[in-house]
Formats: C-alpha cells, structure tokens, sequence
C-alpha cells in the first residue's frame, strides 16, 4: 500500500510541475507576444505615416521627386532619429569611398586642398603616385580653377567632389605655384592611388625619430614598423620616438588596435562593455614591440583609436602623453553592416575602455604634460614644419628626457614588408580630404 502511494505521489508530483512550467511559459510568452504585438504596431504606424506623408507630397508638390535620393535622404534621417551622434548611412557610392579609405587607397586625381583666406584651393598635400604629382602640381600651390570654374566660388565639399570621380575621367585644372606663379591648365585623370597612414622624418642633430598618424587603417600596422625600421636604418643613433596623433579622429579601431600590437609589448589592449554591463576583451599585444621611449602627441581632435593609442603608450608603460585633453570618443561603432542595395550602415554597439578598464568617453584623455599650440599656429597650421611646431618641439623634449633616463636603450622592433613615406609634416585643423 506504502508503495503504490508513493507511485501516485510521484504521478502527482509531476502533474504539477508540469502544470507550473506550461504555465510559467505560457505568461513569458504571452509577454513576448504582447511585446511582439506592440512592436510591429508601432512599426506599422512609422510605414504607414510615411506613405501617409508621400502620398500627401506627391499629389500636388510642383517639382520633381528623385526616388534615389528620396530613399537616400529617409534613410540618413531614420539614422539620425534613432538618438546616436556616431550613426551614419553611407549611400553606395560613399561605402565604397569608405571601402578604398580603409584599404588606404582613394579615386581621385591626388592631392589634400584647403580653402586659404582668400577662397582659393590651397595644395597642402601631393601624393606619390597621382596623376597631380605626375604633372607637377606642388604643396602650397593653389588650385584657381576646375574646368571653368573658379574656386574662389566653390566650397570645400563642392572642390573635392569636382576633383573625384570614376576612374578613368578627366578634369582640367588650372594651377599656381606658392609664388603665384602661373603654370596653366593641365588636364588630369582620376585613377586609385596609395595615401599613406604614416609619415616620418628625422632631424640633424636630433636623436629623436618622428611619426606622424594621420588615421589607423589596414596598413597603419605595418608602416609603423617600416618606418621605424627604415629611421634606425638611415640613422642608428636614433634613441626616442615621438608619435603624432593630433587631428587624427580614429580610422579603424580594429586598425588602431593592431598599431598598438606593433608598439607595446605583451597584454590586454581594449575592452569592450555592451549595453547589459558585459565586458569583453577586444584586443591583445603580443610580445613583440618597439623598444624606444616614446611620447604621443594629442590635441583636442585626437579621438577614437587616436586616444586609445595614446592611453596604450602611457598604459603599457612606454612613455608620456603630450599636448592637451583629447576629444574624448570612447564609443565603438559596428563596421559598416553592407545593405542589399550596396548602401550601408553604421551604429554604436558598445562603450570603449582602456586595458585598465577605464573610459574616456566624454571626457577626453588628459596629458601628462600639457602644451598648448600658439595662436599663429592655430591661424597657419599648414604652414607648421616639424622644426618650427612648439607642441612638436616640447615632445621632442619629453622622448629625449625619458630615453635620458632609460638605463638601456636598445632599438628593436618587429620584422616588416611595408613601405613608407618619408616627409615632414605639419599639424592639421582645418578639414581636408584625399582627392
């Protein structure tokens, strides 16, 4: 009798576990339901007050609608509603803009322009291997016409946009030299071209090397190492460094992540923190790293992988940063996810930290020693050279001071295939762009 009462128990039992779990999913479900329900009503009230505004629109607006551009400009806005300052749409013809500058190549005829004071295009930079430096054009020369238009008459955006275009086209530009002096109309063709990330020069009686970053894209890493190796090459009594990383606004992370694998030695990199509070390690260095002292140059545009580089350098030990507070970006936005029409988006996923797990986000990264541009600097940026920038000068100053007090400075530094560009270079303010 004990034991069929057990067995009925037992039966009981787990009737009623079985009641509670159908009942306990029942009521998640429903949740999810409602939830679900809710969502696509309100989806549906976001469609359907958008065809209320097209229909509307279209049957009595007097000009003509570009549905491209329709679709375009719908789509950069519902990436602007959604309350983050880092989202972007790239239409297909900017992913693919976005895809050449990460693989540090641009379409274009090759040089970076200003607006001078004067509204003309001022040339501050010529790249390599262009059809603009195959035709003479020279840094500080000034564009003063794209085809028959004066420049003084275009803005920046419009310039860059007239020097672009498909591979292949042409344009006629006509120049001068930083003299003024007129050297005519030349026709050039657009083609891709290389833009190197990294630029370094060494000085006479200096044993400080110089690396400027202008951004962090797949090949940062190695022209990193290239450079470093090709300074020590040209001169071996080379015992600091000083990385420039002012008006750098990030690039890749992925990118700035591998760069600092080539500096610093072994270790945690970043960390990443989703919108729950989990953590997760987003890079590590291995042990191979540059061995000189360094210091970092920042200013209040280094953001992004710019400040994470910086941090790294002090973090891991390998030296100082120098300049002032930096922009404070510690967000991580996802590459851009391609659509199926080869547009693309872009969005915040996570909040960025230190490998010590702390956050710059709004904040900024503070130096160790601050030195301010002077105000002539900040009027005539382009006119700044590695001997006469004081933000460059003091920096120079800290590397040498923290190679004076290392017991043993042995120059050593990861094996490389890279090349590099080897130039003096100036701090940058004003917006440019590759063309």
């Amino acid at each position: 009798m004990n034991k069929k009462i057990s067995v009925n128990l037992a039966i009981a039992i787990a009737i009623i576990a079985m009641t509670v779990t159908f009942s306990i999913t029942m009521i998640l479900s429903q949740n999810i339901f409602d939830k679900t329900v809710s969502s696509v009503r309100e989806k549906e009230q976001m469609y359907d007050k958008i065809a209320e505004i097209d229909k509307t629109v279209r049957a009595e607006y007097y000009g003509t609608i570009d549905d491209n551009t329709l679709f375009d400009m719908t789509s950069t806005g519902y990436m602007n509603g959604i309350g983050d300052k880092y989202a972007r749409y790239y239409t297909a013809n900017s992913y693919l803009d976005y895809l050449n500058e990460q693989s540090g190549k641009i379409l274009g005829v090759g040089v970076d322009v200003i607006k001078n004071s004067d509204g003309y295009a001022r040339i501050i930079r010529v790249y390599a291997d262009s059809t603009a430096s195959e035709a003479g054009l020279e840094k500080n020369g000034y564009i003063t016409k794209i085809g028959t238009q004066d420049t003084k008459e275009l803005t920046i955006s419009q310039i860059n946009t007239a020097l672009r275009g498909e591979a292949g086209t042409t344009v006629d530009v006509t120049w001068v030299t930083q003299l003024a002096e007129e050297k005519g109309t030349v026709t050039l063709q657009r083609r891709q071209y290389d833009t190197p990330s990294v630029e370094w020069s060494v000085l006479d009686g200096k044993t400080t090397g110089y690396i400027k970053i202008r951004t962090f894209n797949s090949k940062t890493a190695a022209e990193i190492t290239q450079a470093v190796q090709d300074m020590l090459a040209q001169r071996s009594d080379i015992t600091s460094l000083v990385f420039d990383v002012r008006d750098n606004t990030g690039g890749s992370l992925t990118a700035a992540i591998s760069a600092i694998d080539a500096v610093c030695p072994a270790g945690t990199i970043a960390v990443t923190m989703n919108k729950n509070g989990d953590k997760t390690v987003l890079g590590t260095s291995d042990v191979k790293e540059i061995t000189l002292p360094m210091a970092v140059l920042v200013n209040g545009t280094s953001a992004a992988g710019a400040e994470l580089f910086a941090t790294s350098v002090r973090d891991f030990g390998k030296g100082k940063i120098v300049g002032v507070v930096t922009a404070g970006k510690g967000t991580i936005q996802s590459t851009p996810v391609r659509l199926s029409d080869g547009s693309a988006i872009s969005y915040t996923t996570g909040a960025l930290l230190t490998k010590t797990e702390a956050s710059f986000d709004g904040t900024g990264v503070s130096p160790d020693v601050i030195v301010e541009a002077k105000a002539d600097e900040l009027t005539n940026p382009y006119d700044l050279t590695v001997q006469n920038d004081s933000q460059i000068v003091k920096a120079f100053e800290v590397a040498a001071s923290l190679a004076g007090q290392s017991s043993t400075v042995v120059a050593a530094v990861p094996e490389s295939t890279s090349s590099s560009t080897a130039e003096s270079v100036s701090s940058s303010v004003a917006e440019s762009t590759a063309q």
